[in-house]
């Protein structure tokens, strides 16, 4: 199973609720950094010295926990998304299913390329509209320069029935979450 997680705590209620059974748990994170919330910034990146309590709960259950590079946001990106790449294209296109769906792809890639899963392997890959898992496909991974050939969503288990259509994300009136637990 692959789990996105900025700061953890998706991370370790999932290792809470499989302890005591087979399932390899891996956890692809977001590199130190912030994003915005109603009541300002919140950091993210599970390596950030905040979560360092969650981190410590993961890699004592044996968790591996990957901080990798998003394959589908093109450095165009930082530019204002000027000009199209086949990345960027990606990534949009992805986005149409909504945000959990498409980090959910994105994460279960990463954690093929860091080598935590097997090309070929079918697994759970689990992710988040903002803030905490609502998304949860059955994939065949793939290595990102295989995407086209070989990844395949198998079933989609769980997905939000509306996506976010504006940014931020917390004040789309569709989106569900809580982000109080995040300034505490």
């Amino acid at each position: 199973m692959v789990i996105a997680s900025e700061t953890g705590r998706s991370a370790v209620k999932a290792v809470e609720v499989f302890k005591g059974t087979k399932v390899k748990i891996v956890v692809v994170t977001h590199y130190p950094a912030t994003t915005w919330g109603p009541k300002g910034e919140i950091p993210i990146g599970l390596k950030h010295e905040k979560y360092a309590n969650n981190l410590r709960k993961l890699l004592d259950n044996g968790v591996k926990i990957i901080q990798g590079t998003r394959p589908f946001v093109p450095p165009s990106r930082s530019i204002g998304w000027i000009y199209p790449t086949p990345e960027g294209i990606i990534d949009k296109t992805l986005e149409l299913f909504g945000a959990g769906t498409k980090i959910a792809i994105e994460v279960a890639v990463i954690a093929t390329d860091a080598g935590e899963i097997d090309e070929g392997e079918e697994i759970i890959s689990c992710a988040g509209t903002f803030k905490g898992l609502d998304t949860a496909l059955l994939v065949k991974t793939a290595y990102s320069m295989n995407f086209f050939k070989e990844f395949e969503v198998r079933e989609i288990i769980a997905k939000p029935s509306c996506r976010v259509k504006k940014f931020p994300e917390h004040t789309y009136k569709n989106w569900k979450g809580d982000l109080d637990k995040y300034y505490e």
